[in-house]
Formats: C-alpha cells, structure tokens, sequence
C-alpha cells in the first residue's frame, strides 16, 4: 500500500482468521479486504487478494497493546489528528 493513499481509497478489513503455533511462537492472521469506495455507484473498485502473514510473538503482543490503545481512544473520543486526510508515514 502507498504511503500517499487517502482514507477514501484504502483497504477496508472484512474478514480474518488466525491459527498459532506454540512451538514456534507464532501467529499466522489470514485477512480479506475490500476497498472503501466499493458501495459508490460508477466507480470501478479495485479488488484486493486475500494475505496470509505470519507474525512473531513479540510482534502479536505489541499489535494487540497498539490496537487496544486505539480502541480505547476511539471509545473515549479521543481524535488522532495525525490521521486527518492521510495514513501513517
């Protein structure tokens, strides 16, 4: 994904799954998107193809402390003005 992309334009995350390995200290997160702009009438979405990663557990653990710090702003309504017309650089 570009750096440049605007919200209107970006991957929407639909559907996930996960399987793990204990022995290997792994996650692996199977992801399907769609683009954002796909419910437009007239606009040719672009179509995105299912990804499949595999993510240390150190990586898993600092993802989940990330995104639970984001839920908590968002349900706290506190705005991250760094993401107003673009994503992260």
């Amino acid at each position: 994904m570009k750096n440049q992309d605007e919200f209107g334009g970006m991957r929407l995350l639909t559907n996930f799954q996960a399987a793990h390995s204990a022995f290997g200290e792994f996650v692996l997160l199977k992801s399907s998107f769609s683009d954002t702009l796909s419910g437009f009438l007239d606009f040719k979405a672009e179509t995105y193809p299912d990804q499949q990663v595999m993510i240390r557990l150190s990586e898993a653990k600092a993802l989940i402390s990330e995104l639970q710090k984001r839920v908590q702003y968002i349900e706290a309504g506190i705005e991250d003005a760094r993401t107003s017309t673009t994503f992260l650089e």
